[in-house]
């Protein structure tokens, strides 16, 4: 299988994350530039890939609408599934949070107390333990179902860090944060067959779409601002 995972496009949170006020505004739509993202990253993603025999997303807006115009560049439909949400916006039994009770302050250490939920509103909040569990039932279906075909996931930040931590192993206490651009993609190979490890990564987190003009920088400021 090849699996090329995929952070959604610039949204509104993104860019306006200090000013939320309300909880549902945390299932956001994309902004312009996001959109303008996507568009580009299907144009790429069907010239480098020409087939693709599978795409999921996350039940967000950000991550749908992302899908979008690969759905149409590949003339597939996109399947949502709530295992492919942000950390944190889904409670420890993997059932999705509704928007108006999404949690808007991640207070968690993550590196130091991944057992501890991500908010303690509502009651019964994920953990990163818990986001990882999650991805890890969503990938071992994936690897069952689309064991010789290439697979396209539309997930988000946190997901994809859980992604990693499944692929690579990792223990329960990580050590590095990974840092998706928005509509970044990383290309993984799945080879049961393969002596030296089931999964190859061919490349992790490239914008090949974006040039060298866009805001990651500055969206970067920002945050540590």
């Amino acid at each position: 299988m090849h699996l090329f995972l995929i952070r959604h496009g610039e949204s509104w949170t993104n860019v306006h994350w200090r000013e939320i006020e309300h909880n549902h505004q945390l299932n956001s739509a994309l902004t312009e530039y996001g959109l303008e993202q996507a568009q580009k990253l299907a144009a790429w993603m069907k010239s480098a890939v020409p087939e693709l025999d599978g795409l999921y997303t996350s039940t967000l807006h950000r991550a749908r609408e992302t899908a979008a115009p690969i759905e149409e560049a590949y003339a597939l439909t996109a399947v949502a599934d709530h295992r492919l949400r942000e950390g944190g916006y889904s409670f420890s039994s993997g059932e999705p949070i509704p928007d108006e009770l999404l949690p808007i302050h991640k207070r968690v250490d993550f590196h130091a107390e991944p057992f501890t939920p991500f908010e303690a509103e509502p009651p019964g909040v994920e953990s990163f333990i818990d986001l990882r569990n999650r991805v890890s039932n969503f990938l071992t279906g994936l690897v069952v179902n689309h064991s010789s075909e290439k697979v396209a996931v539309i997930t988000h930040g946190w997901t994809l860090n859980a992604f990693m931590d499944v692929i690579f192993n990792v223990g329960p206490y990580r050590s590095v944060l990974m840092d998706f651009e928005n509509t970044s993609v990383s290309w993984f190979e799945y080879r049961l067959e393969d002596v030296k490890g089931p999964w190859r990564m061919h490349f992790l987190a490239r914008t090949p779409h974006l040039g060298s003009n866009h805001r990651h920088l500055k969206t970067l400021e920002l945050e540590a601002s």
